[in-house]
């Protein structure tokens, strides 16, 4: 709603008048404190001309509406909440929703979404965000939401349904972060870390926590966030996660320790991480987590080295990093390129820095990231005090042609 008022040049009150309702509900609204009616939904939905995507949205608001009224809550919950709740939760078995009135699922329903939601992880990683969150965000809020309103055929079934919303949500805030917009990736993983519970998925919650909601908080610079939520993750999860799992959550609290310059725990927390990685048989775990390769690691153990002040080492990882990755994981290449260059821009290699942000720039130019973008950024303010070097005027105006504002 925020979103769409800002483009239209509405104040809340005008917002209001136009939906008839009070500028005091238009902005709890926008602040998840309130609930729309399915009235308000329609007249915002004509007041703000967003061609369906409010619309879109009133089928997931019923269906999050249903679980917060079973849950006892209500929309407005920070992660932190979420996280307690989480870990003092003792009932973790699946709980069955949805009403037979709306229509059943079986398996191959959730099939159909399953296949759906490995076309969208796919896109996402050739394509970045720009393109296929709208996708993503209007299935998941439209067809995904009807289907979770619906009554799974058998407990089975629920399991997978809700294990795979899950993930849908988990996809949108991943992908509303690589758009650039923060605050609504934060409700996307409350909703997959809902739906990981009503499936009775712990581990799949505890990822949710550790690595989604830790990678956000680091993101906009919540370290102490960061960190807690990594040790929620591991602490919730301690009888239940196998070693690939474990490798995946501790590299985050290794990334949390060296945001925070902790150069010891960070160190700690790397070698185990790489314990257990060298330990995991991938096809005893979970199929959501077999991503999490040495080249996964060795981009988070590049990261901890860059914020340590470490450019040497950080170039040694990240090295590793764009080795391992597929040539399908554009943005992948993008930001571990770009992680590269700055390293080597700040170990004072300028020649090798421009090369390298040349190649980050052109993975960029395929994808619409928003991350990538800003590891460019980044990487233009590791070179801004060689800026009257041919290699990095060079750079510079080849970045402005291939990727203009």
């Amino acid at each position: 709603m925020r979103s769409w008022r800002d483009r239209r040049g509405l104040s809340q009150a005008e917002l209001g008048a136009l939906a008839f309702v009070s500028a005091d509900l238009i902005g709890k609204v926008e602040k998840a404190q309130r609930w729309p009616a399915p009235e308000l939904v329609t007249a915002l939905e004509a007041a703000l001309d967003t061609d369906g995507v409010i619309a879109a949205f009133g089928h997931a608001l019923a269906a999050q509406r249903q679980t917060a009224k079973r849950a006892g809550g209500g929309p407005a919950r920070s992660m932190e909440q979420a996280a307690l709740d989480w870990l003092l939760d003792d009932d973790p078995a699946p709980r069955i929703m949805g009403d037979n009135a709306m229509g059943w699922v079986d398996d191959e329903v959730v099939d159909g979404v399953a296949r759906r939601l490995e076309e969208f992880r796919r896109l996402d990683h050739v394509q970045g965000a720009g393109m296929v969150f709208p996708m993503v965000t209007a299935y998941a809020s439209a067809d995904l939401a009807r289907l979770l309103a619906s009554r799974p055929s058998s407990a089975e079934v629920a399991v997978r349904l809700y294990a795979t919303a899950a993930g849908f949500w988990e996809l949108a805030g991943y992908q509303a972060i690589d758009s650039g917009n923060d605050e609504l990736a934060q409700g996307c993983y409350l909703q997959a870390l809902d739906w990981a519970t009503a499936a009775g998925d712990r581990l799949l919650g505890g990822y949710i926590l550790a690595v989604n909601s830790a990678h956000l908080a680091l993101h906009r610079g919540e370290v102490p966030l960061g960190l807690r939520m990594a040790k929620a993750g591991l602490r919730g999860t301690r009888d239940l996660a196998g070693p690939l799992a474990r490798s995946a959550f501790t590299a985050v609290a290794a990334r949390a320790h060296a945001r925070h310059g902790d150069e010891r725990a960070a160190t700690q927390a790397i070698l185990e991480a790489e314990r257990n990685l060298d330990a995991a048989s991938p096809e005893r775990e979970p199929g959501w987590i077999r991503y999490f390769t040495t080249a996964y690691l060795a981009d988070e153990v590049a990261h901890c080295f860059h914020d340590l002040g470490h450019p040497r080492l950080a170039q040694q990882q990240a090295d590793g990093a764009l080795a391992g990755v597929s040539p399908t994981h554009v943005r992948r290449l993008a930001i571990d390129a770009a992680l590269m260059a700055s390293s080597l821009a700040r170990a004072g290699l300028i020649e090798q820095a421009c090369a390298v942000g040349r190649q980050a720039a052109d993975y960029t130019a395929q994808t619409s990231s928003a991350r990538s973008r800003q590891r460019l950024a980044d990487l233009r303010q590791d070179l801004g005090p060689f800026r009257k070097e041919p290699a990095v005027r060079d750079l510079e105006d080849y970045m402005r042609a291939l990727l203009p504002l």
